[in-house]
Formats: structure tokens, C-alpha cells, sequence
């Protein structure tokens, strides 16, 4: 299990941004791209109180990396603050079946490019999803606490208005309404 402590930046003029990093001495660690699918069930809802269900295929450099996460909502304030559990697996289709069998039949599918840095103790991930999914690009700051992360804030001298703790699911429902 792993613990995630993150942010997103909304607003972000993503290769400004990716200027900024690199100005203020970031590293960079990864150009991928993600196939997500968040799953779920109208007979055995997984309530967004408790988190939710992921699988993802991140493609980078020639390989390809498949994982099921299970993301336990743990705090949101602030920041946000998720358990992940997660397994490697093999086959995105059979898994699909399998929680399908089990009767997790929403299925919610998008495609992400990501490049990725480090600064300081921090990962900034500058993402843009496919249009139908979710048509802003953003930044998520995700840190070993709440002070790395704010510090990373301020480094780029970003607004504090910009800064959310909204999921992508949230963010969806409200650019929907």
C-alpha cells in the first residue's frame, strides 16, 4: 500500500508551467501515456466517501505497465489523501470481465497524456485527458505532506485559487452541470 497526498492545479497553461518547473530546477521523469477505467456498480455502489476502483495501462518508453488500484479515500482537506492499493496485472480485458462477473458494470474510460517532474521532494504530473473525458489541462502536486506540497506552491508562485482537491469525477460533474 501506498499513501498519496496530492493537489491539482486547475488554470494551467501546460507548457508555461513545464517552463516554470524547469526553471526552478525540476527534473524531468516521464512523457507516458494512460489508458484509465474507474469502475464501478449500480447494485454494489462503491460510495465516493470510500474511494474508488481503477484500472490503468500507463505506455512509456515501449512498455507497457497494467494495474488494478483500489484508491481508499482517507482525508480531504487541504489536500487529498488516498491509500492505494494496488496489483500489477496482466490483461486489462480479463480483469474487465472478471468485476463484470462480480457485477462492477459502470465503466468510465479515458485516455491521458502525462509528463512528469520532480521538484524538491514533490511529483508535478502535467496532464490532458482526451476532450470527452475532461477537456482542461491540469497539474497535480503530490507530496510527502501538506508543507512539501505548499512549498512547491509557492516555488511557482501559483494562485491559491487555482489549487483543488476535486477528483476527476468531481471536476467532470461540474464542468457537466
Amino acid at each position: 500500500m501506498e499513501r498519496e497526498i496530492e493537489v491539482k492545479v486547475l488554470g494551467v497553461d501546460l507548457h508555461a508551467m513545464e517552463e516554470k518547473i524547469i526553471a526552478c530546477g525540476g527534473t524531468k521523469i516521464s512523457d507516458e501515456k494512460q489508458t484509465t477505467i474507474v469502475i464501478n456498480s449500480d447494485l454494489h455502489p462503491i460510495s465516493e466517501d470510500l474511494g474508488y476502483l481503477r484500472l490503468r495501462e500507463t505506455r512509456k518508453d515501449g512498455a507497457i505497465e497494467r494495474v488494478c488500484t483500489f484508491k481508499e479515500k482517507k482525508a480531504n482537506n487541504g489536500v487529498r489523501v488516498y491509500d492505494e492499493h494496488t496489483v500489477a496485472i496482466d490483461a486489462m480485458d480479463d480483469m474487465l470481465t472478471i468485476f463484470k462477473l462480480l457485477g462492477y458494470d459502470c465503466i468510465s474510460r479515458g485516455e491521458k497524456h502525462r509528463i512528469s517532474y520532480r521538484l524538491k521532494s514533490c511529483r508535478l504530473d502535467l496532464d490532458r485527458w482526451d476532450e470527452k473525458t475532461y477537456p482542461d489541462p491540469y497539474m497535480e502536486i503530490e507530496g510527502e505532506n501538506r508543507e512539501a506540497i505548499e512549498e512547491v506552491i509557492r516555488d511557482l508562485s501559483i494562485d491559491p485559487k487555482q489549487v483543488s482537491t476535486l477528483s476527476i469525477r468531481e471536476l467532470q460533474k461540474l464542468k457537466n452541470k
